[in-house]
């Protein structure tokens, strides 16, 4: 190996690997969302990908090949390599259309989404083995002795690799780069090793070296030429936006996070929620308002923060406090979203963690939590410990609120989470708009009052909301939500059975797949 040292081939490819892990999750996102299955089929892709290289990269050339025959096997593995990895941003979009299985995260999709980072991975895998091949190859009876740490090295170079692959993936290139840019950071990474991996001295130039270097120039450039979809990309998520008209004039605007509208908001009337649920929650949390004489709230999951901003654009106004993980969406929600007041405050941080640092006081008449990507709600902030952390900082005419995007046909997970808090507050409740489809997600909201006298005595609200049909054309209309029955009512009627969920075991993606935890 006259031009690079073994460990620190694999080190380069094993930190390539682990890159574009991560990135094919985030270019999948505006298409599967981030939830738990694409995560977990990134990693079994990559993973597999890696093993199957590991086995034929023992084998490769045969038993007999010189280390020439294997150095030239490890650079094609690493351009190889780079040519899958270059290839992913612009694969996004055709493979998530062929395979769509349906509205949202189609587990089709997704798998064929996250299986794109298969075949570089298959190719990376030939690294290491190639690797231990050539140091075995190589080692003289006088260097035999040395052989053990030489191996050892590639291995933990592979080990350490990996780790910084990741880390420096998730902590600063994706931000920095892009999704896109880190996938073809993993390509120039492997392509400069394959080529530096050649050896070209004194003999004709390697027509296949060539050709692969042509396509990879090729795949990279196709691929820089690829518009990202996102306004802004943060180590959480991708930001879009999306601007119309309603059909009264008024401007509105929805803001997309990864796959799906996460916030809307009037810029020209911050009291008008366009999204039915945020109406229906309003209407909720007046309720508790107008009972205290020093509004206040907490919402945990700002988005574009459109309630807080109508809260604290109030008359009187509400002192409302964000709790908001990913500080460029916070940052984007007052530049874009004109989330901005001197009644609101945002902070950065785990909605948990921040409602934890909170003096264990009553403060709050309202507290929010609307934390989520499209499909999956965070466990712990579901869960009967953090339940309690919020009725112990409600006022006595408090609500806790929860935004949950459930399946329509079963709503296991909202009917979890009121049997979870059911034992905590005076009254639990779930409401859910009339007129939904019996399949696919929608919006539940589960009310938890402190005091049972303060839920409403109707037992259906009516809303105004925005709806964007076919035309792109977004019109007014009233939305009715309605009070559903208690659990054993619900069980009749919808089948399967809510669970209590606690830190220890909160299956949030098994019940909004509709899997129930015990038999019907």
């Amino acid at each position: 190996m006259s031009r690079l040292p073994l460990p620190l081939v694999v080190f380069l490819s094993a930190a390539a690997a682990l890159a574009i892990e991560l990135a094919i999750v985030r270019l999948g996102a505006p298409h599967v969302g981030q939830s738990l299955l694409p995560w977990t089929a990134a990693i079994t892709a990559v993973l597999l990908g890696l093993t199957l290289g590991h086995a034929l990269g023992g084998r490769a050339g045969g038993p007999q090949a010189s280390p020439e025959r294997l150095r030239e096997l490890m650079a094609a593995s690493c351009l190889c390599a780079g040519m899958g990895a270059v290839a992913m941003p612009a694969l996004v979009e055709p493979v998530a259309t062929l395979f769509a299985d349906g509205p949202g995260s189609g587990a089709r999709a997704t798998l064929a989404l996250m299986g794109l980072c298969f075949l570089p991975s298959v190719a990376a895998g030939f690294v290491t083995p190639l690797a231990i091949r050539i140091a075995m190859a190589t080692a003289g009876d006088g260097a035999k002795p040395a052989l053990p740490r030489r191996i050892a090295a590639i291995y933990a170079a592979s080990a350490i690799g990996s780790v910084a692959g990741t880390a420096a993936a998730g902590f600063w290139l994706l931000e920095q780069v892009g999704a896109s840019g880190l996938a073809l950071g993993a390509a120039a990474l492997w392509g400069a090793t394959g080529l530096l991996l050649l050896r070209w001295r004194g003999r004709p130039a390697h027509a296949a070296a060539w050709t692969a270097l042509a396509l990879l120039i090729t795949a990279g450039a196709m691929a820089l030429g690829t518009a990202s979809p996102c306004s802004v990309e943060s180590r959480y998520t991708c930001v879009r936006y999306l601007d119309s008209t309603g059909s009264a004039g008024e401007r509105l605007r929805f803001m997309i996070l990864d796959e799906g509208v996460h916030s809307a908001t009037d810029l020209d009337d911050p009291g008008r929620l366009p999204l039915g649920y945020a109406a229906l929650v309003d209407r909720l949390a007046g309720i508790a308002f107008a009972a205290s004489p020093e509004r206040s709230a907490l919402v945990i999951g700002g988005g574009g923060a459109t309630l807080p901003r109508a809260w604290a654009r109030a008359q009187p106004p509400a002192q409302v406090l964000v709790a908001e993980l990913d500080p460029v969406v916070a940052a984007e929600a007052a530049r874009a979203m004109d989330a901005t007041g001197p009644h609101l405050r945002t902070v950065t941080g785990d909605g948990r963690a921040v409602l934890r640092a909170e003096p264990p006081a009553p403060r709050y008449d309202v507290v929010l939590m609307d934390a989520y990507r499209t499909h999956t709600v965070p466990p712990h902030l579901v869960t009967a410990e953090f339940g309690a952390l919020v009725h112990a900082r409600l006022r006595e005419n408090g609500v806790f609120l929860s935004n949950v995007i459930d399946r329509a046909g079963s709503l296991l997970l909202a009917r979890s989470l009121a049997l979870t808090l059911a034992p905590l507050y005076g009254r639990v409740e779930i409401w859910v708009a009339q007129g939904e489809a019996e399949d696919g997600a929608t919006n539940a909201v589960v009310a938890a009052w402190k005091r049972a006298a303060d839920a409403p005595a109707d037992d259906v609200l009516a809303v105004t909301a925005s709806v964007m049909p076919a035309d792109d054309v977004a019109r007014r209309r009233t939305v009715s939500w309605r009070r559903l029955e208690d659990e054993a009512a619900l069980r009749r009627r919808l089948g399967g059975c809510a669970l209590r969920l606690s830190d220890d075991r909160a299956p949030v993606d098994r019940l909004l797949a509709g899997q129930a935890p015990c038999p019907d």
